[in-house]
């Protein structure tokens, strides 16, 4: 008949010696947890990422504390019933961007969408728009979060953030080649 041991101290510290060493040794092996995309947002990422490489320049990856900012952005503007790069608690892109840790002295930037339900109509109308367009084409960009939010009985319905950065700010962040694959 099997016996159930009971672990003593020193067998639960050597354990865990053991898995400090081995996370320290074999950083990858860590658990990391990606950002979690919908379909349109996915589509969204490969449609950004083709329209760089289309224009000479290096793709996106998604980074998780600009895609906490990004969704928490979009939200706010459905709920709350407004359109603006300051949210309702008074923050512009910037603060709003450190409060959500990323707060790096790189290139920063934002594009809002309002009313847009898929990802090639959120796409088509920022790159018609000058400004909006020199965010997705931006040299100094090497990240973004993309939020796309439903907030029923709101103005608009759909509510877009695409926020960008030129640091990677997290190791879970996922690197993106052309268009985007899972």
């Amino acid at each position: 008949m099997p016996r159930r041991i009971a672990p003593t101290v020193a067998t639960v510290a050597a354990g865990l010696a053991l898995a400090l060493v081995a996370a320290l040794v074999h950083p990858s092996a860590q658990a990391t947890a990606a950002p979690d995309l919908n379909v349109e947002e996915r589509a969204f990422a490969g449609l950004i990422n083709d329209y760089r490489q289309t224009n000479g320049l290096g793709p996106l990856a998604i980074d998780s504390d600009l895609q906490s900012s990004s969704e928490w952005m979009s939200n706010d503007m459905g709920v709350n019933a407004y359109f603006s790069h300051t949210d309702s608690l008074g923050r512009d892109p910037w603060a709003r961007l450190c409060t959500f840790n990323y707060g790096y002295n790189t290139w920063m930037g934002e594009n809002l969408g309002a009313g847009y339900k898929t990802a090639k109509e959120v796409f088509t109308g920022w790159k018609d728009s000058p400004g909006h367009n020199a965010n997705m084409l931006g040299s100094n960009y090497t990240v973004m979060g993309i939020s796309r939010v439903y907030i029923s009985g709101s103005p608009y319905g759909w509510y877009w953030t695409n926020d960008f950065g030129g640091v990677q700010s997290k190791a879970s962040a996922l690197p993106v080649v052309g268009a985007i694959t899972w």
